[in-house]
């Protein structure tokens, strides 16, 4: 429950966020984007949704009193069963084994993958009080070389990359990761950046921006 009334805090917040930043769409976003998404899509509103659709939308994060529904979830939402299936999905992941250190960095690593700004921002302080240091994080960010890293920070963005960006694993990386987490663990590192990276996708999908003040992930050159 705990962690189910943080993911929501935390969506809130992020509705307060764009909210507040919607008027101020700068220049650069084109006439196809939405002024208060910042996106390709506008929010749905709940005035908009038919009945059953509106028993999922409020069980949703990311709700405001107006009802309307930005946040991770804001996009998935176009198919409400979807968005809930995505809830429940993220909901059964981060209550696994991985303890919050792992548990942060692993979505750190899957929100970097996928370029995925408003996790990034939203959960960068949150990997920093799970004890991932900012080195740690500056190398997920810049896509930088694992030399230094500790080993079992190396070993989970080493999982991430592999997985999200090679589409392949070597024995070793998967090896590693039972090692250290158990088979378990290495089964919920693929739980806990999937959810991330599916809500990645759709906002790749929509090209959506970042309120000003939050940053947008600048395209990782590969």
């Amino acid at each position: 429950m705990r962690r189910l009334l943080r993911w929501s805090v935390m969506a809130g917040m992020m509705v307060v966020t764009v909210v507040a930043g919607a008027a101020q769409a700068p220049a650069a976003l084109g006439p196809e984007y939405d002024a208060q998404s910042r996106s390709r899509l506008p929010y749905l509103q709940r005035k908009d949704m038919s009945e059953a659709d509106q028993k999922i939308f409020d069980v949703l994060p990311g709700r405001s009193p107006e009802g309307v529904l930005s946040g991770p979830l804001a996009f998935a939402a176009y198919n409400p069963a979807v968005a809930k299936a995505l809830f429940d999905l993220h909901n059964a992941a981060v209550a696994g084994s991985l303890n919050p250190h792992v548990r942060e960095l692993a979505i750190m690593v899957a929100c970097r993958e996928t370029n995925y700004s408003l996790e990034w921002n939203a959960h960068r302080a949150s990997a920093l009080k799970a004890g991932v240091d900012e080195k740690v994080l500056d190398v997920v960010l810049k896509d930088g070389p694992l030399t230094g890293v500790p080993d079992a920070d190396a070993a989970v963005i080493r999982f991430g990359r592999q997985m999200l960006r090679d589409k392949h694993m070597d024995s070793a990386t998967f090896a590693q990761a039972v090692e250290l987490y158990g088979r378990r663990g290495a089964m919920d590192l693929v739980a806990v950046m999937n959810t991330y990276a599916a809500s990645g996708f759709y906002a790749v999908a929509v090209d959506e921006h970042m309120a000003p003040g939050r940053p947008d992930l600048a395209p990782l050159h590969r």
